[in-house]
């Protein structure tokens, strides 16, 4: 199938079903520079890469067979070929190619599989990156500024993006960033940014957006709903819908997952509490400051 030797986009890009996508804010905005390796073509692949390659297209339509894809708009949805849809949040977006694409391997007789099927590979479970990135967010919480920046900067030396140099910028958002562009898909990003946001209403310490939080508060003020808010589009635009027509929505209280009711109904001795927010939390007693014989 001449398809397989002209436009080869299964074995060279895998088989994409978009199961999982990256924000705006992940795939585009923090990207701020162009000598960052972690973003540079080749490694990093948008839909743009991809190309038409349908076969009856040579027949039917010339002129889109091998033309680069082309994103929904309300001037071009009449045109037969354009990638799908309306649904862009799940069919176009850029991803690491470096770190998620893993070739197919062979058949039992030796044959690579057709479709593309993947294989096993290793993956990263922790490395000097993120090290250095850990140490960074310790500086920048004892207000060493200047050594969190000279953290950072190690990794950004590596991915060949420009370094920072004001340390008076730097704040919980840099780094943020950071482990973004250099962690994508490898740290779990919901736990970092609750454990942030612990450290932010333990200690009293002012966010860059001036904000100070407390956890007696923690349910209905903190700084993992106010950082999703600012820089995740599907939330903080009312116009963004799924493609069955609903809308993201997210409080402050899911910066903790639910108690389980089946652990809860299992502790017939005592009573455990719901995280405030959900069923069962108007239910819910102050919790014992000693001991009780």
């Amino acid at each position: 199938d001449k398809i397989i030797e002209e436009f080869p986009l299964t074995l060279l890009y895998g088989r994409g079903i978009g199961r999982m996508r990256g924000t705006p804010y992940a795939t585009k905005y923090i990207w701020t520079d162009n000598t960052d390796l972690r973003h540079a073509k080749g490694m990093w692949a948008d839909m743009t890469d991809l190309v038409y390659n349908q076969p009856g297209l040579k027949t039917s339509d010339p002129t889109w067979y091998g033309k680069n894809l082309q994103q929904y708009t309300a001037a071009n949805v009449n045109q037969r070929f354009l990638n799908g849809a309306k649904d862009t949040i799940r069919a176009w977006f850029g991803w690491p190619h470096y770190k998620v694409f893993i070739g197919s391997g062979k058949t039992a007789a030796d044959k690579w599989w057709s479709p593309p099927r993947g294989t096993n590979t290793d993956w990263y479970i922790f490395r000097l990156a993120e090290t250095y990135l850990l140490r960074a967010e310790a500086y920048w919480w004892k207000g060493q500024t200047s050594l969190a920046m000279a953290d950072i900067n190690k990794v950004r030396a590596r991915a060949k993006a420009e370094l920072l140099t004001d340390d008076s910028k730097v704040n919980i958002g840099t780094i943020l960033d950071e482990r973004q562009r250099e962690l994508y898909w490898e740290e779990p990003r919901k736990t970092e940014l609750t454990r942030i946001a612990f450290i932010f209403a333990q200690t009293g310490k002012a966010a860059y957006n001036g904000k100070t939080y407390q956890v007696g508060t923690f349910a209905t003020s903190n700084f993992f709903y106010d950082r999703i808010m600012e820089k995740n589009d599907f939330y903080k635009n009312p116009n963004v819908l799924t493609n069955s027509g609903n809308h993201y929505t997210i409080s402050p209280y899911h910066v903790l997952w639910p108690v389980p009711q089946s652990e809860i109904d299992l502790n017939i001795n005592g009573h455990i509490n719901q995280n405030k927010g959900y069923a069962g939390s108007e239910n819910n007693i102050p919790p014992l400051d000693k001991i009780v014989e």
